[in-house]
């Protein structure tokens, strides 16, 4: 069964708030990286977690 969730994150760059879709039947923690849709820059989304309602997700600039 797939799980999909919605969650918002702040770009560690440029501060923007980003809406990024979280695959809650992944195993976690699980990294993987995605381009800011305002400066571009890219952002690695660490899911922690995936229980409750919404999953558990840290961001952090991929050069630092």
């Amino acid at each position: 069964m797939e799980c999909m969730k919605t969650v918002t994150v702040q770009c560690p760059y440029c501060g923007a708030l980003n809406e990024e879709l979280i695959d809650c039947s992944i195993e976690v923690p699980s990294e993987y990286v995605e381009d800011c849709e305002v400066c571009c820059s890219p952002m690695v989304l660490t899911v922690l977690s995936v229980d409750g309602e919404e999953p558990a997700v840290g961001v952090r600039r991929e050069n630092g």
